[in-house]
């Protein structure tokens, strides 16, 4: 019994696990669309995932032969979305899904470098997402990384018909990373010169002399309570 329903609407609705296999399946089908449409085919297959975004902002990214195929012996490109962001819908995804097209193009069909290690895009990746149908925009420290659809790409979206719900009905939760506090110890020097006469006066409940170790210890415990 179908137990995923639509509280919106009273209506029931695949399961989550089965709308991801058909979102998988529909970015399969727009790169196979947009491949046709705007390099003639000549990019070659990649494989399609929706991975962690990791510690960056990133909304995808496109890894040149990050998988290896045991069976054929080569390498395989990687075109990633980042799960956090799925929910933008499908202009946004597909857009992504576009510009990391553009790198791919680059790095498999002309062979040439159109991004750094610190992500500064140059004109060799600006050349390219303006074949897959995008505007581009210069940015003060990325280069030319900032994206958006032209008509050209808008057109191509609409003509694959896609199921707006399969992007915007998932979302990955996000868990908040827990802030750890730190706190400063300072020493005074001065201070622990004196400790052995502080000691001296100091007794446990047993009624035997507190050590030097001990007295730091329980400052250090206080501390910690206090930061806790």
């Amino acid at each position: 019994m179908n137990k995923y329903r639509d509280p919106k609407t009273g209506r029931y609705v695949p399961s989550p696990a089965n709308r991801t296999q058909q979102l998988i399946k529909t970015l399969y089908q727009a790169f196979d669309s947009f491949n046709k449409e705007f390099a003639d085919g000549r990019l070659p297959e990649v494989i399609i995932t929706i991975q962690n975004k990791g510690r960056s902002s990133a909304l995808g990214w496109f890894g040149h032969g990050f998988w290896q195929d045991k069976l054929t012996t080569n390498t395989v490109g990687e075109i990633n979305l980042s799960a956090e962001h799925i929910s933008r819908g499908r202009h946004g995804c597909l857009e992504t899904l576009l510009h990391e097209m553009a790198h791919l193009w680059n790095a498999a069909v002309v062979d040439v470098k159109d991004c750094s290690g610190s992500q500064y895009h140059n004109k060799n990746f600006k050349i390219a997402a303006e074949m897959f149908g995008l505007k581009v925009t210069r940015t003060a420290t990325r280069g030319w990384a900032h994206t958006s659809l032209d008509e050209k790409a808008s057109k191509a979206i609409r003509r694959l018909k896609i199921d707006e719900g399969l992007f915007q009905g998932l979302k990955r939760r996000v868990s908040s990373p827990k802030v750890k506090r730190y706190a400063s110890l300072v020493v005074d020097l001065e201070a622990m010169k004196n400790i052995e006469s502080i000691k001296d006066k100091l007794t446990t409940s047993s009624g035997k002399k507190v050590s030097q170790k001990h007295v730091v210890q329980q400052a250090l415990q206080l501390l910690n309570d206090y930061v806790s």
